[in-house]
């Protein structure tokens, strides 16, 4: 992994901005749990425990095979709860397979991405700009825990990850949060007494 593709803070808040109704509720699930979108569309509304504010990721819609349940902040859990509708089975509910799939979620952050200014049209030819997927917003929860101070073990429970080291690469090649951590603490070597 060379380089991982995760959003700054304004950007972030800029494509939040651009997002209402469900795709709101897909972005704040995607970047608050740190699930993959294949575990976001199957995720069915009885995964979700409201009570102790977890998703359950069941073994078999995820790539380690392995349950897990991911915690999901109050606020996000609240605004989940007020969009579902009486019987819906799926949280995310399509057409024909009966939940959204994966394209459409894709289909949905470009277009939010390009409103808010940070994915040009035409992403598939050569850009300067990255290309906002769901696996960026993984990343972008990913690096907001490292930032936040959440242990590494607590950050792999919660994304899924198979081994620890995958977890930590996140700290190596993203080398932008070292230095945000630094200005967030207001590290100044003119502020250092002797």
């Amino acid at each position: 992994m060379d380089t991982i593709h995760y959003l700054s803070i304004w950007e972030w808040e800029s494509l939040l901005k651009q997002a209402s109704g469900r795709d709101r509720i897909i972005l704040l699930v995607l970047y608050d749990s740190g699930m993959r979108v294949g575990e976001l569309v199957t995720t069915r509304v009885d995964d979700i425990d409201f009570e102790h504010g977890f998703i359950r990721i069941q073994s078999s819609r995820c790539k380690t095979k392995s349950f897990r349940a991911s915690r999901i902040s109050p606020y996000t859990l609240q605004v989940v709860k007020e969009s579902i509708q009486p019987g819906q089975k799926w949280l995310f509910p399509g057409r024909s397979s009966g939940h959204l799939s994966t394209k459409t979620v894709q289909r949905i952050l470009d277009r939010l991405a390009q409103a808010a200014g940070i994915q040009e049209v035409g992403f598939r030819k050569k850009l300067s700009r990255k290309r906002i997927t769901p696996h960026s917003l993984r990343h972008s929860h990913i690096v907001s825990a490292l930032m936040a101070g959440v242990p590494l073990p607590m950050i792999q429970q919660q994304v899924g990850h198979k081994c620890l080291a995958s977890t930590q690469v996140y700290a190596t090649v993203a080398p932008m949060l070292v230095q945000e951590a630094y200005t967030r603490y207001g590290f100044n070597p003119i502020m250092l007494k002797h």
